[in-house]
Parts: C-alpha cells; sequence; structure tokens
C-alpha cells in the first residue's frame, strides 16, 4: 500500500513539474521572438557604423575612407569591416541601435595619430 502512495505521489509530481516546464519553454520561446524581433528593427544601419568609426578616431592622421569601411549585413546584428593596406579587418559589431568598436582593431590605426 505504502508503495502505491509513493508511485503517485511521484506521478503527480513528475506532471506538476512537467506543466511548469512546459508554461517556463513557451515563455522562453516567446522572449526570444521578441528579442529577436527587436534586434532586427533597430539594426544600425550603414551610415550609423561609418558615423561611430569616424568620431572616435578624430585625431588619426589617415582619412577613414567610405570604400575601407564595409558592413556586413546579418539582419539581427552588422559587422563593421576596415581594409587596410589591403588587410581587412572586424573592427566592431552593431545591435540593438549601438555600434560597439573593437579596441584591437583600431590600434592598427594608433601609430598614425596627429602632432
Amino acid at each position: 500500500m505504502n508503495a502505491l502512495i509513493v508511485i503517485a505521489v511521484a506521478l503527480v509530481a513528475v506532471y506538476i513539474i512537467y506543466r511548469i516546464l512546459k508554461t517556463l519553454v513557451k515563455w522562453v520561446i516567446i522572449i526570444g521572438l521578441v528579442a529577436l524581433a527587436f534586434a532586427y528593427l533597430s539594426n544600425p544601419t550603414e551610415s550609423d557604423h561609418r558615423s561611430q568609426l569616424k568620431s572616435l578616431l578624430p585625431d588619426i592622421a589617415v582619412q577613414v575612407q567610405d570604400d575601407a569601411v564595409k558592413v556586413d549585413d546579418y539582419k539581427v546584428f552588422s559587422l563593421a569591416k576596415v581594409t587596410r593596406n589591403g588587410n581587412e579587418k572586424i573592427s566592431g559589431i552593431g545591435a540593438f541601435g549601438k555600434v560597439w568598436l573593437f579596441e584591437d582593431a583600431l590600434s592598427a590605426f594608433a601609430g598614425t595619430k596627429k602632432n
């Protein structure tokens, strides 16, 4: 008799955990889809990447030419690539309306500061 009670309690516990996880998974999927939609709608444009790069490097002697900056748009985020001396390097990432530039990519310009 005790074994039947333990089995019944275990089945009820498993059912409750199943219902909680089912609801949790549903909300995680909904929140993920909302985040993806927001990322898609707020992806920065190519001009945002260019202006952020130019505003961060105002004292660089070498002008950053428009054809040297290339933006790869992946719809929910974008990558900015700068070509210098034939080498292409990812200089930043854009997502959720913001552009973040990488320090190591910008260090290539560090040796060309104005006096």
